[in-house]
């Protein structure tokens, strides 16, 4: 009976040791998925930013017109097709408003509202004067925010390599 006892109490901390290991083990993989999770939504989100970013741009190359050049001379540019630009842009910048929530509120929205009602003068004139004066203004509007999109998006970049 000793000799059972012996064997059954060296067969329980073997178990124990091997239990304990098995613990060990999925712990580390619990961390490695939970790392692995982060950086997949990282990866999103500055896939997101860099999507953002580039119908930003585009729509600042459809606007630079507007900016750069006298009203006379724009006489036959299709201001709705540039104004669609414009709109695809903030229609995704509403999208993605979570990325730019600040104590003054959200940068996001402001813009959105600034471009939409600057948009709806801009596709309704016909003067080059005006089209141009509206059009520098989504100009300017556009060129603001592109700074803090590209912070945000670096901030984003620098987070997925860490």
């Amino acid at each position: 009976m000793d000799t059972l006892s012996v064997l059954g109490s060296i067969a329980s901390i073997l178990g124990a040791i091997w239990a304990w290991k098995e613990a060990t083990s999925s712990k580390k993989s619990a961390n490695q998925a939970k790392i692995i999770k982060e950086q997949l939504i990282s990866h999103r989100k500055t896939s997101e930013l860099v999507e953002l970013q580039s119908l930003l741009n585009t729509a600042i190359l459809g606007f630079k017109k507007y900016g750069v050049t006298n009203s006379t001379t724009l006489m036959g540019s299709n201001h709705n097709s540039d104004a669609q630009l414009s709109l695809d842009f903030i229609h995704k910048l509403k999208e993605f408003r979570e990325y730019f929530e600040s104590k003054s509120g959200n940068v996001a929205d402001n813009l959105y509202d600034e471009i939409n009602a600057e948009l709806a003068k801009f596709k309704n004139v016909n003067s080059s004067q005006k089209i141009s004066t509206h059009g520098t203004s989504i100009l300017n509007s556009l060129v603001s925010f592109s700074p803090l999109l590209k912070r945000e998006a670096t901030l984003q970049k620098e987070h997925t390599v860490e």
